[in-house]
């Protein structure tokens, strides 16, 4: 999973960074507008206790990915070469985390949350835009030459256009977002979006909340978006300490966790994840895979060639596992069951696919 952090320049993106990624500052190795990349490890009480139990060679969880990008400054139109190079970045990505300014800098301007929070997401409309309207004139031109197979492209083309010329963003109609040859695109007004206020330690929660609050009335009826806030600088601090030290400080900013384990878990709420299990001697893994898939998808998350031979898969839940206190008793218990392909995984689910090649 890929998240890359977004905003004007001046917003904090890479003390954000920091504070998800436990440190991780910017590599001198990058090339000029490359972003930096953090990867990020899980945690996941289920997995250390199935890895207590199975002690197997390894245990893997799973690992987030996020991007550091350079400060969005342009009009979102191609032919800037910085631009441009800056949105190629944030196409292929799951999903975005949207830092919006609301500390003091003696370098820059009093905050001005909601209108930064604004331009951004002008800036992507406005890209979006002008490749809906590149694309327009291809298909027109096909479709004038007998190519009669792009007119339902031609059809979505005409309403994604006049959604983003009123400033919509393309996620408010799943049906434009969702279509199927827009997939290539990588539509970044479609992409789930984590809005981000960044605040100084000084700001009052009521006023970080009356904020956050103001950005929601701003995305209603949005699906795939989700705002929250940080004090990044001082968690960007508390990333560094041991885990009792950073403890201790998290409390005194009325945090009962920090940055990178409450942005996981909103992270995977927007897309809609979920994790299931499997076990062996050799691995102990922890797999991420969009809720409401069913056991034929998640056998395709772990290698096609399962997906292409599933028969069936063996399912328990990690609470009767845990519960039953071994595999033992969980099938003494009767809490193991044999699903088909069309069996909806559960977060938690510890399956066992049976396949032939």
């Amino acid at each position: 999973m890929q998240l890359g952090i977004i905003g004007l320049p001046g917003s904090g993106k890479s003390t954000v960074f920091r504070a998800f990624t436990g440190g991780v500052t910017a590599g001198d190795h990058r090339g000029y507008g490359e972003p930096n990349v953090g990867v990020v490890t899980v945690e996941d009480d289920r997995l250390d206790f199935l890895n207590h139990y199975h002690k197997p060679k390894k245990a893997t969880a799973v690992h987030v990915e996020y991007l550091d990008i350079a400060g969005l400054i342009g009009e979102g139109k191609e032919g800037g070469a910085r631009g441009d190079a800056i949105l190629s970045h944030m196409r292929p990505l799951d999903a975005l985390v949207h830092c919006v300014r609301f500390f003091d800098s003696p370098r820059l301007d009093p905050p001005q949350p909601l209108k930064d929070f604004g331009r951004v997401e002008e800036e992507m409309i406005l890209s979006d835009l002008s490749v809906v309207e590149k694309r327009l004139e291809r298909v027109t031109i096909d479709l004038k030459r007998g190519r009669k197979e792009m007119a339902d492209e031609l059809t979505m083309l005409e309403r994604a256009r006049a959604l983003l010329q009123d400033g919509t963003p393309l996620r408010t109609v799943p049906e434009v977002a969702g279509f199927e040859k827009f997939r290539g695109f990588a539509f970044l007004s479609a992409k789930p979006e984590l809005f981000l206020v960044n605040a100084g330690d000084n700001k009052p929660r009521a006023e970080i909340d009356t904020l956050v609050e103001e950005i929601l009335q701003r995305v209603t009826g949005q699906p795939y978006v989700a705002a929250d806030w940080i004090y990044a600088d001082a968690e960007a601090e508390i990333a560094r300490l041991d885990p009792d030290d950073a403890r201790e400080f998290l409390n005194d900013l009325g945090l009962s966790e920090g940055a990178k384990n409450r942005i996981i878990k909103k992270s995977f709420e927007l897309l809609r994840l979920i994790v299931f299990f499997t076990v062996s001697d050799k691995e102990v893994r922890a797999w991420p895979l969009n809720r409401g898939k069913t056991a034929l998808d998640a056998a395709g998350v772990v290698h096609t060639d399962m997906q292409r031979g599933f028969i069936r898969a063996e399912v328990v839940s990690f609470e009767d596992f845990m519960n039953a206190g071994s595999t033992v008793g969980a099938h003494k218990g009767g809490k193991f069951r044999l699903e088909g392909r069309e069996y909806e995984v559960q977060d938690g689910d510890i399956i066992l696919f049976r396949f032939n090649v």
